[in-house]
């Protein structure tokens, strides 16, 4: 083999490579090395790219912001990326996601005389009652006992509870990488409305279902609220009596209106919408964004949203997940209500009522088939007469 110069190969950013090229002496062939391990190196660089596309898309950064940030790094265009990504996505094979448990877990506090109890609950899906168990105390060694008796941690587990601080770390613990973890919305929502005052001024209501329409759609009360919004400010520039009359029956009139919107829901079997996910990102990017205009609880509000984002959007990524805890706030509601869980005197009392309670769910209460008179009439022969 004759040596014959060589073959450049560049790749813009990366650098270059000079691969000989020999001329066979007997068949005048020309012939290249082995350049293999080149298109190997270009190969595994773009596959690292591709990750950082992917990662950088998880966390819902636009196309635009990746090309910024790979200006640093090794510059491409957002087209660019918006093709390879979507490329990448479409050739990727997922793997069958694993049969994921979905439980519903909260906490009662029924009194014996004087002294509180704390009822332990889980249900799951079909709001069929998986365990149920009454304790002296409610620390986290109590929830994970409970867990362990009732649940395999083993097992990929989609749990839904309400707000409480130490849940995270206590299922966290408890499930490791197999926990899917999401907050109850309504809990959430019920959060947002106490943040606010009592009597707010409409400007106030705005702002308050801003934070609503988060993963809800309350746009119809949003359209009411900016007009009333704008009138708030003329009729805010004259006298100070004058407004808080107005905004008295402004209050009242909004309240109808939405008091009308759940009729009109009730009537129609139907649900608050929830929104989109995408929507829903939209919708707190742009609070976010104005952040610093909004008050100090609005704003720590906001800020616990941040922190727990996945939890409370877990939903939207687990098939027939819920967003609620409703199930078992209508379980408790049913069987041992708000003001019946005060006047029991004595555990036995709690337990037994809690059991009753699954006696009915199970239909074991339903008729036996005789009455009370069909049975007493069988004791007529032995009647005394006279």
């Amino acid at each position: 083999m004759t040596y014959n110069g060589y073959n450049t190969y560049t790749k813009k950013g990366l650098g270059s490579v000079k691969i000989g090229r020999y001329l066979c002496p007997q068949c005048g062939k020309s012939l290249e090395e082995d350049r293999s391990f080149w298109e190997e190196l270009k190969a595994d660089f773009f596959e690292v790219l591709r990750l950082i596309y992917q990662r950088l898309r998880v966390h819902h950064v636009s196309y635009q912001g990746i090309s910024w940030i790979l200006e640093l790094i090794f510059p491409r265009g957002k087209d660019t990326i918006y093709q390879t990504f979507n490329s990448t996505m479409g050739s990727t094979v997922t793997q069958p996601v694993k049969e994921i448990q979905i439980v519903h877990y909260d906490e009662q506090f029924p009194k014996k005389g004087r002294n509180h109890r704390y009822r332990l609950t889980l249900l799951d899906t079909s709001r069929k009652v998986i365990a149920e168990e009454l304790h002296r105390k409610k620390d986290t060694e109590t929830i994970k006992a409970f867990l362990e008796r009732h649940l395999n941690p083993s097992k990929p587990t989609f749990v839904v509870t309400d707000l409480y601080p130490s849940y995270p770390e206590v299922f966290n613990e408890f499930f490791g990488e197999n926990l899917i973890h999401q907050l109850c919305l309504l809990h959430l929502n019920k959060r947002i409305v106490q943040d606010f005052p009592r009597k707010p001024t409409i400007e106030q209501l705005q702002t308050m279902y801003q934070l609503l329409n988060i993963f809800y759609n309350r746009e119809q009360e949003l359209d009411m609220l900016e007009a009333m919004a704008k009138k708030e400010r003329e009729v805010k520039q004259g006298d100070a009596k004058q407004y808080r009359a107005w905004l008295i029956k402004a209050r009242s009139v909004f309240r109808a209106f939405v008091y009308e919107l759940k009729l009109k829901r009730r009537r129609e079997r139907k649900n608050l919408v929830q929104k989109a996910y995408m929507e829903a990102v939209d919708i707190f990017k742009g609070l976010m964004a104005k952040i610093d205009s909004l008050d100090t609880k609005v704003k720590k509000r906001l800020r616990k949203i941040e922190k727990n984002w996945d939890r409370y959007t877990a939903f939207y990524f687990v098939q027939g997940a819920p967003a609620t805890n409703n199930p078992i706030e209508n379980y408790y509601s049913t069987s041992l209500k708000t003001h019946r869980k005060k006047q029991f005197r004595s555990d036995v009392g709690i337990e037994n009522q809690m059991k009753l309670s699954q006696i009915k769910r199970a239909g074991m209460l339903k008729g036996c088939g005789r009455t009370l008179i069909d049975v007493l009439s069988r004791f007529r022969p032995f009647l005394a007469s006279g």
